[in-house]
């Protein structure tokens, strides 16, 4: 089997997170809200922030980091952009061939360089992660941060200053509360519940300058790429790690789904997750379509065996002459 594309189509469940956010007013954190076609508003997390998280995990699951550009070794955003040696090419099609052969995340993500001003789309799609309506909750919670400020007292030094002391803490309690506490009060969102997920990988892709559109790396350095992004999904469900995370780390409950695999030049299947019937459309097109097969998974293990089965497989790779 040579694979072309691979989708991952799932319900996750998470509970008690706060992954993304639409920002902060004042003293209140709002959540991401989305609008359905059918106009019903649900919780979502951002496509940005699924594909951010995937890529973190691709630099940190690579032991040698000098796979990637002189930014990416640190993680930087500008990646391909920031690539001195692109600077020294005369042609887009060197520049090109130079990101990509350099550097494992801009040829798995993406880049933009500036100039010569040539993109590069990524390798790896993310849509919305959607809160199906009937099984998202949220919550807004109160967070106080305690000042230290006015705790600390100093001790009286005579009988007659203790005396004053004794005389003005009776008089009123209000004015210990002053002297004692300050804080500052935030509002935080917290959701629970049941998302759609989709994503897809097109390996095909992996290694080729899209301009001439000749492969620029080895099978073996494709191989090695197709299977750290694998691996990458994996610890993006094992762990997921977005906003508020120090505190609002996801109780991640369940998954399951769909992988979607194509073995020929024609695109893999992407049906959404919140119609409930998704995946006997799914498996329907795959008995219509040849090269197209369908994987089910119940829970995170199951679909780490099958992650773990596709990283032996063949890479499809185009032939021109």
């Amino acid at each position: 089997m040579a694979i072309f594309e691979i989708s991952l189509l799932a319900r996750v469940t998470w509970n008690l997170h706060s992954l993304n956010n639409e920002g902060t007013i004042g003293n209140v954190t709002e959540p991401r809200t989305v609008v359905l076609a059918n106009g019903v508003k649900t919780d979502g997390v951002s496509g940005e922030m699924l594909k951010h998280i995937h890529a973190y995990y691709v630099w940190l699951l690579a032991e040698d980091k000098s796979n990637f550009c002189e930014a990416c070794q640190k993680f930087h955003p500008q990646k391909a952009d920031k690539n001195t040696k692109i600077k020294r090419t005369d042609t887009p099609e060197k520049a090109m061939e130079m990101a990509i052969s350099s550097c494992v995340l801009c040829d798995l993500h993406g880049f933009l360089i500036q100039k010569p001003t040539i993109s590069r789309p990524s390798t790896i799609e993310f849509g919305w992660a959607l809160g199906l309506p009937d099984k998202t909750h949220r919550g807004v919670h109160i967070h106080a941060r305690h000042s230290m400020e006015g705790r600390v007292r100093e001790e009286p030094e005579s009988i007659e200053e203790k005396a004053e002391d004794l005389e003005a803490e009776e008089k009123t309690k209000e004015t210990e509360v002053r002297e004692v506490t300050a804080q500052m009060i935030y509002h935080r969102p917290t959701r629970s519940g049941v998302y759609a997920f989709v994503s897809v990988f097109q390996p095909w892709r992996i290694g080729l300058n899209e301009i001439n559109y000749n492969y620029v790396i080895s099978d073996d350095e494709r191989r090695f790429r197709y299977q750290l992004g694998l691996n990458a999904y994996k610890a993006s469900f094992m762990r997921t790690d977005g906003a508020m995370v120090s505190t609002r780390l996801p109780h991640t409950e369940n998954i399951e789904g769909i992988v979607a695999i194509s073995e020929r030049n024609f695109p893999v299947p992407v049906i959404s997750p919140i119609d409930e019937s998704f995946d006997k459309i799914l498996e329907d097109l795959a008995n219509q379509t040849p090269g197209i097969q369908i994987k089910r998974f119940s829970n995170l293990s199951q679909l780490s065996l099958f992650l773990d089965d596709l990283t032996k497989e063949e890479l499809f790779k185009l032939n021109i002459p």
